[in-house]
C-alpha cells in the first residue's frame, strides 16, 4: 500500500522534472545554426608577390661614381670598381680599386705660391679589402605594386692610398644601402671614410677623405 502511494506522489514530480529538462536544454539543429551565425569569413584580397632573393648568386662585381672629399685639396670626382665574395647570408668581402683627383689646397690659391704637387702627385689610388655585415635587410615600395628587395650594410677594412709621391696604408669605413631591382643586379649608394696619414702640408697628421658614390652591381 505505501509503495502504491508513493508511485501516486513521485511519477507527476518525475514528469514535471523531464519536461523542465527538455526545455532548457537546447536541440542539435540549435547549436548548429549558433556555429554558422559566429562563423566569420575574413574578406582578404591576397595578391603575388614578387620576392627577387639572391639564392646562388655569391659573387659580386660593380662599378660606382662619385665624389671625394679629399682633406686640404676639394673635392673631385671619384670612380672606383669592386669585386666581392658573399661568404653567408650576413657576411661578404669585398676587394675595391679607386682613383680620384686632388684639387688645389687654401695655401695655393691665397697665397698665389709654387703648387705643392705635381699633377702626377695629385693623382689618389686606393686599392684595398673590406669585410662587410648586412645589417638591416628589408623592403623598399616604389608604388602600390612595385615592391623591392633591399639591405643596409656596414664594411671595415684597410689597403693602401698612393698620394703626393708617397703610398700610406689607409682604413676604410663604409655605409652601404643596396636595392634588388632583380635577383642578378643592385643598386648601390655608399658613403665611406678612408684614413690615412699625410704630410703634404708640412705637418703629420691623419686625414678624413669622405666619398659619398652611387652605381650598379651585378651578382653571378
Amino acid at each position: 500500500m505505501e509503495n502504491r502511494i508513493q508511485r501516486i506522489f513521485l511519477m507527476p514530480l518525475f514528469t514535471a522534472s523531464t519536461l523542465a529538462l527538455t526545455a532548457l536544454t537546447p536541440s542539435s539543429a540549435a547549436f548548429a545554426a549558433d556555429d554558422t551565425a559566429s562563423t566569420v569569413k575574413a574578406d582578404v584580397e591576397r595578391r603575388d608577390v614578387l620576392d627577387d632573393l639572391l639564392d646562388t648568386e655569391n659573387f659580386e662585381v660593380g662599378i660606382q661614381g662619385g665624389i671625394m672629399s679629399i682633406e686640404d685639396f676639394e673635392s673631385s670626382s671619384w670612380l672606383s670598381a669592386h669585386l666581392g665574395y658573399h661568404i653567408s647570408e650576413h657576411f661578404y668581402v669585398k676587394a675595391r680599386y679607386a682613383q680620384a683627383k686632388a684639387g688645389k689646397t687654401s695655401f695655393e690659391k691665397l697665397a698665389n705660391a709654387a703648387p705643392l704637387l705635381t699633377d702626377d702627385e695629385r693623382e689618389l689610388t686606393y686599392y684595398g679589402l673590406n669585410i662587410g655585415y648586412n645589417l638591416l635587410p628589408g623592403e623598399i615600395f616604389f608604388s602600390k605594386d612595385t615592391v623591392f628587395n633591399s639591405v643596409f650594410s656596414i664594411e671595415l677594412g684597410g689597403g693602401n692610398t698612393d698620394f703626393a709621391g708617397d703610398e700610406q696604408f689607409t682604413v676604410n669605413l663604409t655605409a652601404n644601402y643596396r636595392v634588388f631591382l632583380t635577383d642578378w643586379i643592385a643598386w648601390d649608394l655608399s658613403m665611406s671614410d678612408y684614413l690615412f696619414n699625410t704630410e703634404v702640408t708640412g705637418e703629420s697628421k691623419t686625414t678624413h677623405n669622405l666619398s659619398f658614390a652611387t652605381g650598379v652591381s651585378f651578382y653571378f
